[in-house]
């Protein structure tokens, strides 16, 4: 009997083992609850206490690199305001040339550290004090993109957006247009628009538009779409990290954004559908939105 009894245990053992365990550490690892229809209670019992430990080891990464990101947000900001006001007292043209250089470096380095602070459940930069055009925050997205001579923005919708929606949503359209620059063909431009036609109803779309790349495939589309949809997660056996699709896919949670990609042999455009409630006016709408931020 005791025989039988030990291989009955090393049997369930070994099937937790080859069978169980590798569930529940690649769902913990993905941050996802783990299916487990029809376990036994031990098994049950040791996914309480591997998602628990998992997610204690995440939070605490997270909290570290987001408190590591606020002395390096502060001292990009410094610089970037004593960038601009050595811009408003310099004349020659190659000190001035070499500003510019060392402006577009700094405003890189600030989109990424945001990124970083985002992504880590860090705080979102302080918002602005007033409300920008939409223009504005189109020409704040460029400005933060490496190869930003190829991007092309038309005419814009004649539309405010509220102060603590302006610095996100540049975020997010920065994110756009450097992947468009970066997969699109190196000839071709990408081009930033926006109307208030296509969703009907007073709907505001902008559109980063990339022209003479590729195209996705349909399992890189497909992954797209899920990182956008599921808040910034990037599925199992991705290529890719997604990083800058993980910064558009939260601060499209953060702001109630509605953000879609389509693809095809030449042309890959992404849509960003804004809510009336980031648009100025309604001032009621504005002022609750904006308690929402602070």
């Amino acid at each position: 009997m005791a025989v039988v009894r030990r291989e009955a245990y090393d049997a369930a053992l070994n099937s937790f083992v080859a069978t169980w365990l590798p569930h529940l550490l690649r769902t913990a690892e993905l941050g996802l609850p783990p299916r487990l229809d029809e376990a036994p209670p031990a098994v049950l019992q040791a996914a309480a206490i591997v998602v628990e430990s998992v997610g204690r080891v995440r939070a605490q990464v997270c909290e570290d690199a987001a408190a590591a990101s606020l002395p390096v947000l502060a001292q990009l900001g410094r610089q970037a305001r004593e960038l601009n006001a050595a811009q408003q007292l310099i004349t020659d043209a190659e000190s001035l040339a070499g500003l510019y250089r060392a402006d577009l470096a700094n405003a890189l380095a600030l989109r990424f550290a945001v990124r970083q602070a985002a992504l880590t459940g860090g705080i979102w930069p302080a918002p602005r004090r007033q409300p920008a055009r939409l223009d504005e925050v189109g020409q704040a997205a460029t400005s933060r993109v490496a190869d930003f001579e190829r991007v092309r923005v038309l005419a814009t919708a004649d539309l405010t957006v509220v102060p603590g929606a302006v610095e996100p949503l540049a975020a997010a359209v920065a994110e756009l247009l450097d992947n468009g620059l970066l997969f699109g063909s190196p000839q071709a431009h990408v081009v930033l628009a926006s109307s208030t036609e296509p969703g009907g109803g007073g709907a505001t779309w902008l559109t980063v538009t990339d022209n003479g790349g590729p195209g996705m495939d349909a399992g890189t589309l497909a992954a797209v779409r899920q990182v956008l949809e599921s808040g910034g997660r990037v599925p199992a056996g991705t290529r890719w990290p997604g990083l800058g699709l993980r910064m558009v896919a939260a601060v499209a949670r953060y702001l109630g954004l509605k953000v879609t990609v389509t693809s095809v042999p030449g042309q890959t455009v992404a849509s960003v559908l804004l809510p009336t409630a980031l648009l100025v006016p309604p001032p009621a709408t504005v002022s609750h939105v904006l308690r929402q931020f602070q």
